[in-house]
């Protein structure tokens, strides 16, 4: 659920490098950039909000910038203090007592105290469908501020998951109490303590964010940092060629243009984020489980990370296979058309005339295939899966729709080219996509409407425990049944590619999540060489 772009094609490369050359986008320029100033990079993707509330889970750079959480992760993607400097959780793991770090303040210098944690808690569950991150915070009973400095989280039942969940950005009470969590007004000018502060945020065009100086751990290095949103690839390499932005996103078949580019570098590492075929289950033609393992059969996911990827990634046949949770075992897909064969026939399909798969009715299995236009790689999925898909006899119909379309008619997509997946605690990458309480009617991000009873019961048994082989035992059950009963056509797990100057010095390497997202997770360390 992203940012519309306002046009696609050869208009969206025109005018977003009309707006780069007048300096809509605030950018400084490389040249300015290496001497040591402001860091400009662009991005594809802008979210609708910048409330990390209600945002789900894949945070975007800015609130990335702006916000901390209680806790946030390390470059191994462990929980490691954050506001808080520390916390006990009691034998029962139903009470949680957290101490802040003294000294904490908001970037506009109101001192945060335990009341804005409990704030936080309170508004984000009582937003319930509002607010994605809601489904966090259901076994919080109660939240209790004895001092300004000490929080007390009393639970109903064990969640597992809920110092990973804590790491959600705080929000300060004092400029929303009284006001709605979706307040649009906090959702453009957002106010936190994280490194960077923002100072102006023009939509469809850019975010410009100071180094904040009473950062907990020390003022940031860099002074400045200035997102652009440049959805068009071809556009967003062109602006870093001319030296209009300082780094960039760049995808697969861009990346070998970057290497060979004067002064920037490529940093590419490894992802949680898997590209999938999403099924619309309002479709009755998707109704016949054997139909869909047919389909994930179909798929030749080599030759997607080879063609599409041009190696930048790896086949994936489930939503956990860059997880430590990953089931054990042979992958459950593979390309395989005799076992396409085998599993339509006994589904009571034959080949019709066309070489396309009829029920009895002579009824193909046809839909519409969809994504976001404006996303070159994810447009190549989608022809590529739809040539594969149709050589194997499935009645596939592809159709690229704008951003602003997709955005609005969610429930109306037969099937999508999905990306999701976060390399933090398992349930964030599984429990919002698949447990039948996250259907998009509840305003959650199980777009597909699926359901399963064997998968709700599996990932709600996940959630309830914090024994290591307890919850490795439960996520094998929810991959088997998710294996049997496949709510997607799984691709490839990517690879993402950031080109940044040869002088930054910084980034580090860690396996990021959706769309790339935690590539400036300790920006407050970057400098110029």
């Amino acid at each position: 659920m992203r940012k519309p772009a306002l046009v696609i094609g050869a208009l969206a490369v025109a005018s977003t490098l009309l707006a780069g050359a007048c300096g809509t986008g605030g950018g400084s320029g490389a040249a300015q950039g290496r001497d040591g100033g402001t860091f400009t990079y662009a991005i594809g993707d802008e979210p609708e909000t910048l409330n990390p509330a209600l945002q789900d889970e894949h945070t975007d750079p800015v609130t990335e910038l702006v916000f901390r959480g209680l806790t946030r992760h390390d470059a191994a993607n462990k929980v490691v203090p954050g506001l808080a400097e520390s916390w006990d959780v009691s034998k029962d793991e139903k009470d949680y007592t957290f101490t802040l770090r003294s000294g904490l303040t908001w970037h506009d210098g109101k001192p945060i105290t335990s009341r804005d944690v409990k704030f936080t808690i309170d508004a984000v569950k009582g937003a319930a469908a509002d607010a994605p991150m809601s489904r966090n915070f259901g076994a919080v009973q109660a939240v209790e501020t004895p001092d300004d400095t000490t929080v007390k989280l009393k639970l109903s039942r064990p969640f597992a998951p809920l110092l990973d969940a804590l790491s959600m950005g705080l929000l300060p009470e004092h400029l929303l109490k009284g006001k709605k969590i979706t307040d649009a007004g906090f959702g453009q000018s957002p106010v936190g303590a994280g490194p960077f502060k923002l100072t102006t945020y023009k939509p469809g065009q850019y975010a410009e964010l100071e180094a904040f100086g009473g950062y907990y751990e020390g003022a940031p290095k860099l002074p400045k940092i200035i997102i652009k949103y440049v959805p068009d690839d071809t556009a967003r390499l062109i602006q870093l060629k001319n030296g209009e932005v300082d780094g960039a996103h760049v995808q697969p078949q861009q990346a070998a243009k970057v290497e060979d580019q004067d002064g920037l570098r490529l940093e590419t590492y490894p992802t949680a984020d898997y590209r999938a075929l999403m099924l619309n289950f309002a479709n009755p033609v998707f109704a016949e489980k054997r139909v869909r393992q047919a389909m994930n059969h179909a798929v030749d996911r080599d030759a997607f990370v080879k063609s599409v990827l041009l190696g930048k990634g790896s086949p994936a046949t489930g939503p956990l296979d860059e997880s430590p949770y990953k089931a054990e075992g042979a992958a459950p897909f593979g390309f395989d058309p005799a076992k396409v064969n085998e599993l339509m026939t006994s589904a009571g399909y034959a080949k019709n005339g066309q070489g396309l798969w009829a029920d009895k009715n002579g009824k193909t299995v046809r839909f519409e295939l969809s994504t976001f236009a404006e996303d070159s790689a994810r447009v190549a999925i989608l022809n590529v899966a739809a040539t594969q898909l149709k050589k194997q006899g499935f009645d596939v119909v592809p159709n690229p729709r704008p951003r602003d379309w997709v955005r609005k008619n969610w429930g109306a997509l037969e099937a999508f080219v999905v990306g999701w997946g976060t390399p933090y605690d398992p349930d964030s990458s599984v429990y919002g996509p698949f447990h039948s309480s996250q259907a998009l009617a509840n305003g959650g991000s199980n777009y597909g409407t699926y359901s399963n009873p064997d998968v709700d019961k599996a990932l709600d048994k996940a959630r309830g425990t914090s024994d290591p082989a307890e919850r490795k035992a439960a996520y094998a059950d929810f991959q088997k049944a998710l294996a049997e009963d496949p709510p997607f056509v799984w691709i490839a797990y990517l690879h993402t590619s950031n080109a940044v100057p040869e002088t930054l010095k910084g980034p580090q390497r860690r396996t990021l999540g959706h769309h790339g997202y935690g590539f400036f997770w300790n920006a407050e360390k970057w400098s110029w060489s």
